[in-house]
């Protein structure tokens, strides 16, 4: 398989919150911070993949595959 460790990705995520708002308190708008698990696929220059299920065909294959741009991570854990 491509991996077999399983990661914690702790971010920052960007929202979009539709209809009237106070501009005087959207000034204090802070990210919504999520934790993410998945199967760590790769690290690279743009950020973290991650995918929900590994399956093997003729090659390996994974599926629902997740990214999370590197600006955004705030931290990185591997489960053990």
């Amino acid at each position: 398989m491509a991996t077999d460790k399983i990661m914690v990705v702790e971010w920052a995520d960007a929202f979009i919150d539709t209809g009237d708002f106070d501009i005087k308190e959207a000034k204090n708008t802070e990210p919504v911070y999520r934790k993410t698990v998945g199967f760590f696929i790769a690290n690279n220059q743009h950020g973290v993949v991650l995918a929900t299920d590994l399956y093997k065909k003729k090659e390996d294959v994974a599926s629902d595959k997740m990214f999370i741009p590197k600006g955004m991570v705030i931290k990185k854990t591997v489960l053990k």
